[in-house]
């Protein structure tokens, strides 16, 4: 153990907007995405309310309906392989308290052990998972926590009283804030309050409907001081023989011939799973729409063979219609309920 010289060091973002519904932390979230990186991502597990800004930013989503924590660490996983620039969670609440969230989880353990502490030994590990990725992950990070609701009388301008909604205890497992460099309080008229911050300039800092101003300060500040030493993982304690050297697979082509043997099509596919990436040319055929209970989804023909569905823009899918009767380069991701197209572009 070796005490260094403390230095500023070059970081990635962790954002927090507390507030009520209505008080627009969904667009505050998007406006500062949108000077701070160039790739924005969204999980939405609001019923797929961020896509009703596509029109205004531009973006790509996953809309969750199940809450349960592994799900955010694979999306999360899943923003960082593919280079996005920030991620943004609407909301983080839902991993605490949504379909298959921590209390959901813990109150099904509850019934198999009589004692409580048991049940949430079950259950905490999954949170401390899910913490630790949320502050490890090496990409920007914007989180949207809903608050419990109450309302207070005050008076107006006439001396008349008039109920008003105020924000109260960010819902999410308490302590949940200090893993946050900033942790902003968002009021009903849209107006930016800092409560938390170890950006000095933003100390005490308060800005009714921020945007591109505030968002500069916030982006300055992590860029500024040197950059990050490399993470360095610990050499296990004992190794019996070293480990073989991995050999650059080679590139794999997808049979998109509809004539293809059934049997090579299926080989091919049990390759493309080990791979879990691939990408290849075709001609793009069609594009399919499809209603989930997530929303619209979009599927992909390319030279006779059916790429996959996944969650886009409308905006994104009306772009990529332009491409129907071309060439195209894409790439997709091999998974276990099939492929799932990741881009297209004209070859």
């Amino acid at each position: 153990m070796v005490f260094k010289k403390a230095r500023k060091e070059q970081a990635k973002l962790r954002l927090a907007l507390s507030g009520p519904s209505g008080s627009g932390k969904t667009y505050t979230a998007l406006t500062f995405a949108k000077y701070i990186g160039k790739k924005v991502a969204v999980i939405d597990t609001e019923g797929n309310s961020a896509s009703k800004y596509a029109n205004l930013f531009d973006f790509d989503v996953v809309n969750l309906t199940n809450c349960h924590p592994k799900n955010f660490i694979q999306a999360i996983d899943e923003a960082c392989k593919y280079g996005y620039d920030v991620l943004i969670i609407d909301s983080l609440s839902h991993a605490w308290n949504g379909k298959d969230g921590i209390l959901e989880l813990a109150d099904r353990e509850k019934l198999r052990f009589t004692n409580k502490f048991q049940a949430w030994s079950k259950v905490s590990p999954l949170q401390t998972e899910f913490t630790n990725k949320l502050i490890t992950a090496p990409i920007n990070i914007i989180a949207t926590l809903r608050v419990k609701t109450a309302y207070d009388m005050q008076e107006d301008d006439n001396g008349k009283k008039k109920p008003v909604k105020i924000g109260l205890a960010p819902v999410q497992k308490e302590g949940i804030e200090y893993e946050f460099d900033i942790l902003a309080e968002m009021t009903p008229d849209n107006t930016f309050i800092v409560s938390k911050t170890r950006c000095p300039e933003l100390n005490g800092y308060i800005k009714q409907q921020p945007g591109a101003e505030t968002a500069e300060i916030i982006k300055k500040w992590l860029s500024d001081g040197v950059a990050p030493e490399p993470q360095q993982e610990e050499a296990p304690a004992r190794q019996s023989a070293p480990a073989p050297a991995v050999k650059e697979s080679k590139k794999i082509i997808f049979p998109t011939s509809v004539k293809a043997d059934k049997a090579e099509q299926n080989k091919a596919k049990e390759d493309l799973a080990k791979k879990g990436m691939f990408e290849d040319t075709g001609v793009l055929e069609k594009i399919a729409e499809k209603q989930e209970s997530s929303g619209t989804v979009y599927g992909y023909i390319i030279s006779g063979q059916p790429v996959g569905f996944r969650s886009y823009s409308s905006r994104a899918a009306e772009e990529n219609k332009k491409l129907i009767g071309q060439k195209v380069l894409f790439k997709a991701l091999v998974g276990p309920n099939g492929c799932n197209l990741i881009s297209i572009q004209g070859a």
